[in-house]
């Protein structure tokens, strides 16, 4: 994948591409898939220490982890990319959360359009080389122990992002779901949103083909006949509380999720999930 290819609207991985990479098995092992990542992430740990454009920095590193994904045989379709302009946010993206490599790969997708952030718990912000990237794009962290405090760190933090022109990204559902659910898919997106008088796109993700793991978290089973799918939704613009305006961002995802084969949960949410911060990662 190269810089030119996430600037399309657009993305799918080429039969070609996909052709070369099914060679070198050897090659793509699990093992040799986690030493490059590794080395990617060292990498990155280091150079942000130097670099003056972290957004520019993150979008390399993004380039290369989905890079080395479509190294092991994963096919690869990204779209609505063109529907975030700079000159239009910035915004707030809301997500569901499958598994590590949204992580990685969102930041290269959105940054390389406006510059961006992301909500993260305050444990990712102290883990060597990962940390000091999130601290370079100055991300806003939450304990995940007093929800009351964490809601108030995110509007606040994330309101201040957003009048600098920064664009937030978070996960409602805080933690990884196996079921994509209306119940645990909290409001803290459309709430920044619209505190910050900003629109909120919402994102649907598969990323299932990279697994998570039971010792460490972030290195779990590979499955590179799986896809990858992510599509960025419209910009919805909030009025009022924005209740309507949830059930819109998670209708998009939802209905994504259930063309690509995934389980959906529709019921109301219970109460409290609507607004429990504790669950933004």
């Amino acid at each position: 994948m190269k810089a030119g290819d996430i600037m399309l609207a657009d993305y799918t991985t080429s039969p070609e591409r996909r052709s070369r990479y099914s060679k070198g098995r050897f090659f793509k092992s699990a093992f040799w898939f986690y030493l490059r990542y590794s080395l990617v992430v060292i990498d990155a740990g280091i150079k942000f220490l130097l670099t003056r454009d972290p957004q520019k920095a993150v979008t390399r590193q993004s380039l290369t982890v989905m890079s080395l994904s479509e190294s092991l045989g994963v096919h690869m379709h990204f779209e609505g990319l063109d529907r975030y302009p700079a000159e239009n946010g910035p915004y707030v993206f809301a997500c569901n959360h499958m598994g590590t490599f949204e992580v990685n790969a969102l930041p290269g997708l959105v940054a390389s359009r406006t510059p961006m952030t992301f909500v993260v718990k305050t444990a990712l912000i102290k883990t060597p080389f990962f940390g000091r990237v999130l601290k370079g794009l100055r991300a806003i962290p939450v304990r995940r122990r007093h929800p009351g405090e964490d809601l108030r760190q995110v509007l606040e933090e994330g309101t201040r992002r957003l009048a600098e022109g920064v664009s937030v990204i978070l996960f409602p559902e805080g933690t990884r779901q196996d079921v994509f659910s209306f119940r645990t898919f909290n409001s803290l997106a459309v709430k920044l949103a619209s505190r910050a008088g900003v629109p909120v796109v919402p994102v649907a993700l598969r990323t299932d083909f990279w697994g998570v793991g039971k010792i460490i978290k972030n290195y779990g089973r590979l499955r590179p006949e799986l896809p990858c799918r992510i599509s960025f939704g419209a910009p919805i613009h909030l009025s009022g509380r924005g209740k309507a305006e949830h059930r819109q961002v998670f209708e998009f995802i939802a209905d994504h999720l259930e063309s690509w084969g995934l389980p959906v949960d529709r019921g109301p949410s219970v109460s409290g999930a609507s607004g429990d911060p504790e669950t933004s990662e």
